[in-house]
């Protein structure tokens, strides 16, 4: 066969991300399926080959395809492969399953009703970013790992310091940021020795260390469980949550439906994922010359799968733009071994916010047109002001 020229990647940075996203994948999928960047990283755009990248972790290694965040600890599960991959999830995965999550439902929902009592409470202006879909996915994270529900502020500071941290490569941390991350790695690590004395518990942290069934976690693979947890889990659902109710703000005819059907929320979570795709992409590395849609990439090259552009693939989304919540398939939580961990958790976040939202502010709409903040890691509003009452 003969191999393709690979075009070049439009640069990132300089797509409208902020103001049309829609348009800035069409763009990326204009410049091909694969697509080269000025730093010799290949981007894949299309469906079909995002899919056959995810699910050929022989091809395309999650090993080292993190390296840019600098962490100290193993990111579990994602930054691994298979077999140490397949252990991970054998061990993870009961933990973070449909059931296990149904579990925590009613202390969360009692936490988001609170909270939603309290933007009803202070006025009839609100921005729904930083008063709901900044601090309830922390509060999900203190939850679960059975951490003080008094320590979400800090988990805050500690979160945006491991982004910084975490950043694309070639960029340096703030000292505030080195400080920061360093204050969250030494809070883990006490609380780990706390329930190595005393496994009593039943908060996750606490079933983690004690599950032998594949082999115990080691305290640094639990640390890096927890870091990738706060870096990769609580701004996407940031993210989702403050699109899901952009969109239930503009649209009164589809709120109105889903107040009266709550058993419509699901299939309106899913469509929602696939329209404002969060990750704009995820990083692998070749382990030997490979064969994309006619372009030859390299060993030990650096990809990106785009998540975003495949969600926007009019060849798998006919209509793409649109949305359509009879359709369920999606590439937001990506596809194949790695595909994310925390899924059955977002989902439960996303459709415990809708729900107890509409419930207790029913009348709600847009004050000012959100912008997403670009470039950036996660896309998300930065403030989403509404009109509540």
């Amino acid at each position: 066969m003969e191999t393709a020229a690979c075009p070049a990647l439009p640069k990132l940075e300089s797509l409208p991300f902020a103001n049309d996203r829609n348009q800035a994948w069409q763009t990326l999928l204009a410049a091909g399926k694969v697509a080269v960047s000025d730093a010799g990283v290949y981007f894949l755009s299309s469906a079909d080959v995002v899919e056959q990248a995810a699910t050929s972790p022989g091809l395309f290694s999650s090993q080292g395809a993190f390296d840019f965040s600098g962490s100290p600890f193993p990111l579990v599960p994602i930054a691994s492969d298979p077999p140490e991959h397949t252990r991970y999830r054998k061990t993870l995965d009961k933990f973070f399953g449909p059931r296990r999550m149904a579990e925590r439902a009613p202390e969360l929902r009692k936490q988001l009703g609170e909270l939603i009592d309290g933007i009803k409470a202070s006025g009839d202006t609100c921005d729904a970013m930083s008063a709901l879909a900044i601090p309830f996915p922390s509060q999900v994270f203190l939850t679960l790992f059975g951490l003080p529900l008094a320590e979400r502020d800090r988990l805050l500071l500690w979160k945006d310091a491991l982004l910084n941290f975490s950043a694309a490569e070639g960029t340096t941390a703030s000292p505030e940021a080195l400080a920061q991350s360093g204050e969250i790695i030494t809070y883990l690590a006490e609380h780990i020795a706390a329930r190595r004395s005393n496994s009593d518990g039943d908060d996750l942290l606490t079933q983690l260390l004690t599950d032998t069934s594949e082999g115990a976690l080691t305290d640094q693979e639990v640390i890096g469980l927890c870091v990738l947890f706060i870096i990769a889990g609580l701004d996407t659902v940031t993210a989702a949550s403050g699109f899901a109710l952009y969109e239930l703000a503009r649209n009164p005819a589809l709120r109105a439906r889903l107040i009266a059907d709550e058993g419509a929320i699901p299939d309106f979570i899913e469509e929602l994922l696939r329209v404002d795709s969060l990750v704009p992409y995820v990083p692998r590395m070749t382990t030997e010359d490979v064969d994309v849609a006619g372009v030859t990439i390299p060993a030990g090259s650096q990809c990106w799968l785009g998540l975003g552009t495949a969600n926007h693939d009019p060849e798998r989304y006919p209509d793409t733009d649109a949305f359509h919540d009879t359709r369920s398939s999606h590439f937001a939580f990506g596809r194949g071994p790695h595909r994310c961990l925390g899924s059955h958790l977002a989902r439960l976040e996303l459709r415990l916010i809708i729900e107890e939202w509409n419930r207790r502010i029913p009348e709600y709409s847009l004050l000012t047109e959100p912008t997403v903040g670009w470039p950036c890691g996660t896309l998300h509003f930065g403030q989403l002001q509404l009109k509540i009452g």
